[in-house]
């Protein structure tokens, strides 16, 4: 099996995750700090990294930083480990190029499933070496780390306000003439509702919404919305989207995040509701793009400010999200945020969605980010 390298200056959690992973067949070495760990790093040249953030003498992040810049090293795999309150140093950890993040208290089983995605990853590069199309993956994935800096660290130390595109015009509402609206829904909420009780389906909900929010906002959401058994979230980009990823690309790493966060939740259904006979836990998430409002609605619970997505573009999502076939593992995409993403992605299917009788239908795609090329190599965006 697969050498891992822990970097974890608390001897608890180190000698946990070493203990679920040694229990997997793989042969582990630890490090108290980021210095000791680099120090192994040049040594044995690890498979995989599993490094805290906090760490004395060298931090998580400069780990992370001092590797991407290594020429032989660059491209280990590095899961970084840190706590729900540390959401900034989360963002920053991404932007640095770290490939996973789990959060603190440890859970064996998650850093076992984050351990094994990443080995897959790399048993599915090591498979394309001989195609063509190799040498443009090898490159996307060398431009990783500097467009995922330019993609988040910038665009996420603004507040929200400043990065949505203002209309002077209206001081009620805010305009954006372009934007990726992202509608998710969990499937077979019907069951879902018939099986469980109030107060049971409240608790799922919550553990879903709670998660759902971090992998929302982690990749520069505009704005977020629950509604009902699902979500809307908002994706545009600033006035100087020449150093940003496009919003669509960046509402489709998002989109494939929440059905991460949706399979995750069959642990959780299954230790507090085993043995009802429910459903798979599942997340259908559709992709459209256009020109979206958000009005300003006041005097709402007691006096609080709110935002409200209209617009036809928004209830086109809705439509194509609840009228797609269902194509396990994939993201239905509408044509025009399929233009945004060639490249990017795999098409297993295309159709057509009725959804007005006096107009033409709406062309969409099923399909599925390509495992390595989260981003395309550097452009300017118009």
């Amino acid at each position: 099996m697969a050498l891992i390298l822990i970097a974890e200056d608390d001897h608890g959690t180190s000698r946990l995750a070493a203990t679920a992973l040694r229990n997997q067949g793989h042969e582990v070495i630890t490090a108290p700090d980021g210095l000791s760990a680099w120090r192994l790093i040049e040594m044995r040249s690890p498979s995989l990294i599993v490094s805290d953030v906090n760490m004395p003498g060298m931090s998580g992040h400069d780990l992370l930083n001092r590797l991407r810049g290594h020429p032989r090293l660059a491209l280990t795999p590095l899961i970084l480990l840190t706590s729900l309150q540390e959401r900034k140093d989360m963002r920053h950890g991404m932007a640095l190029g770290a490939n996973d993040y789990l959060t603190k208290p440890l859970r064996p089983k998650e850093l076992i499933e984050a351990v094994g995605a990443q080995f897959d990853q790399q048993r599915r590069r090591e498979a394309m070496q001989s195609s063509e199309v190799q040498g443009a993956l090898a490159q996307a994935l060398e431009q990783q780390a500097w467009d995922l800096h330019e993609q988040y660290e910038k665009r996420l130390a603004r507040e929200l306000s400043e990065q949505w595109p203002q209309d002077t015009h209206d001081e009620g509402s805010t305009h954006l003439e372009k934007a990726t609206v992202l509608w998710a829904e969990i499937r077979h909420y019907q069951t879902w509702l018939e099986a469980l009780a109030p107060h049971e389906l409240s608790l799922v909900l919550k553990r879903f919404y709670e998660n759902c929010g971090d992998t929302v906002h982690i990749f520069g959401a505009a704005a977020l919305y629950f509604v009902g058994e699902g979500l809307v979230a908002i994706y545009a980009d600033p006035a100087d989207a020449s150093t940003s990823a496009h919003h669509s690309l960046r509402a489709l790493k998002a989109a494939q995040g929440l059905q991460k966060t949706g399979a995750s939740m069959n642990a959780y259904i299954e230790e507090h509701l085993g043995g009802r006979h429910l459903p798979p836990f599942e997340v259908g998430v559709a992709l459209h793009q256009g020109p979206v409002a958000l009005t300003r609605l006041e005097g709402l619970l007691g006096g609080a400010a709110q935002y409200i997505p209209v617009g036809e573009t928004v209830v086109q999502a809705r439509t194509i999200r609840r009228l797609s076939p269902r194509v396990a593992g994939t993201i239905t995409v509408s044509e025009s945020v399929m233009r945004a993403l060639t490249g990017t992605v795999k098409i297993l299917g295309r159709y057509a969605i009725p959804w007005d009788a006096d107009r033409a239908p709406l062309e969409v795609c099923a399909v599925q980010l390509l495992p390595q090329a989260e981003f395309p190599p550097k452009r300017t965006l118009r």
